[in-house]
């Protein structure tokens, strides 16, 4: 397995992150410690979840108090989403992350959190607040390295200056979408990162699926898929124009004797700027899977031939617009009276 620096961080983590927003529930939690012990076993240090996965913290915290596996990973969690209908139980104040933070420290059994992300954008709490509490949650220990989720390029670089003119800690990573059918995060993004320091982990690296070889054009989405039932339409991501990509995609994978998902991840993992995919392998088999994808070495011929199916910059599936902006123009409409914001988060 390689190790990458996370950012401009000291903190090394596997070339691929073990998620767990699906699958880490009480009724598979056996299932989901099978997972997490193969990926230890096959040298996978870094697993994410989030409180609003609560089950997921539950489980992971279970799991992970089981023979030292505690020591052995890279920890990361999230905060800032809904948690309750409370006034504060949400968003990225003071009050709120330092008692999001106490609480997953609960679920996960842990006295640390390796990696503490902020979920989605809090645009009405200032940053100085936001940064200040962090930083205090490093000081008393509870936290190692702070990160984001779903933050355009502008509002990171402002953070960076926040934290740099008030010395307190910088984010070290940012989460974005980021694969094969919407390589959107390259307009600005990826640069931004590269220059400041700051490592990518993104999520949904197989597009929901989309990237899995499991759907084809014309057919009606298989039983136990996220998209059961379903026949492509022109959504804007089970789709005809996707799968139509998917199956320019299917002879590059089949010609270096890999599947689909496992090429969709090893050209994520040898992009500029990404130091991990987040997978959702909740099985030891999707985990020897993503795992086999950090051995894959493209050749430059390889990587034109996918540049010319989707170009850089471009998408298919609109995910990293509606998971970015559009979030954050529904706020500025709405305004900061109310102190809400408005996730748009594709579940």
């Amino acid at each position: 397995m390689e190790y990458r620096q996370l950012g401009r961080s000291g903190l090394r983590v596997s070339k691929v992150c073990l998620g767990t927003m699906v699958g880490f529930d009480r009724s598979r939690q056996a299932t989901a410690g099978a997972a997490v012990q193969e990926a230890i076993d096959l040298g996978v240090n870094f697993i994410d979840t989030a409180d609003v996965y609560r089950q997921s913290e539950e489980v992971l915290g279970d799991v992970l108090a089981e023979g030292g596996r505690r020591q052995k990973v890279v920890l990361a969690t999230k905060a800032v989403w809904y948690m309750g209908k409370g006034a504060n139980d949400f968003g990225a104040s003071r009050a709120h992350l330092i008692e999001a933070c106490e609480a997953s420290l609960r679920r996960l059994k842990t006295d640390y959190i390796d990696l503490y992300i902020l979920h989605v954008v809090d645009i009405n709490t200032p940053l100085d607040e936001t940064l200040r509490a962090l930083d205090q949650l490093i000081r008393q220990g509870k936290v190692r390295y702070i990160g984001t989720s779903k933050w355009p390029a502008v509002l990171l670089v402002e953070a960076m200056a926040v934290s740099d003119r008030l010395g307190l800690e910088r984010f070290v990573s940012e989460q974005p979408v980021y694969n094969l059918l919407d390589r959107g995060a390259e307009n600005d993004l990826v640069w931004t990162a590269l220059r400041h320091g700051m490592g990518l982990t993104p999520f949904f690296p197989l597009a929901q699926g989309l990237l899995s070889g499991k759907y084809a054009a014309g057919e009606t989405a298989p039983a136990g898929t996220r998209m059961a039932g379903k026949a492509p339409s022109d959504s804007d991501v089970f789709s005809r124009a996707a799968l139509d990509v998917v199956e320019r995609l299917r002879p590059l994978a089949a010609a270096k004797g890999i599947t689909l998902a496992e090429m969709s991840l090893a050209w994520l993992m040898q992009q500029p700027g990404v130091t991990a995919p987040v997978v959702g392998a909740h099985t030891p088999e999707y985990v020897r899977s993503a795992v086999k994808a950090c051995e894959v070495v493209f050749t430059a011929e390889e990587l034109v031939q996918i540049d010319q199916i989707v170009p850089p910059g471009s998408h298919v599936c609109d995910y990293y617009a509606v998971n970015v902006y559009a979030p954050l123009r529904a706020n500025y409409r709405k305004g900061t009276r109310g102190g809400a914001f408005v996730p748009n988060f594709r579940l």
